[in-house]
């Protein structure tokens, strides 16, 4: 494709669906629906890729970028100001939900008696005497 118009309107077009991708994954973690979350994160990942050839053959064909326009180019930069914006969030999101998720498995493990390289669940030895078990409390904020 030759047209530098075509090919910035490909890759503006790619930055929005990932932004609205991003989003909708934000949604469904807020939600807990870790199911449609999996596939999401398929598509994601493929339009990540064609994104990124894409991006790629615009910087190595500067005089793609040198024949736009001036709204043209301003229509791209704020695209990927857009773009970035929401792949920061969306990557802070995701760091917070894995933190979430290790501190929840980190408690449950503790709360079986076991440690970091302790048995598995279902290994450990039944209790004898000693100190009854304990109720952990866990609550789940579905709003980060």
């Amino acid at each position: 494709m030759s047209d530098p118009r075509s090919r910035v309107a490909i890759v503006i077009g790619m930055m929005r669906r990932l932004c609205e991708l991003m989003q909708a994954e934000e949604a469904l973690l807020k939600e807990m629906r870790l199911a449609r979350l999996e596939e999401l994160e398929l598509e994601k990942a493929a339009l990540a890729g064609s994104y990124e050839l894409e991006l790629r053959r615009l910087r190595v064909a500067p005089e793609a970028m040198a024949a736009l326009g001036a709204e043209e180019r301003a229509l791209l930069e704020a695209a990927m100001r857009e773009f970035q914006a929401t792949a920061r969030r969306n990557a802070e999101r995701l760091r917070q939900a894995r933190a979430v998720v290790e501190g929840i498995a980190r408690t449950m493990a503790e709360g079986a008696g076991e440690g970091p390289a302790g048995p598995s669940y279902g290994t450990a030895p039944p209790p004898t005497g000693g100190t009854p078990g304990r109720v952990i409390a866990v609550a789940f904020d579905r709003r980060c």
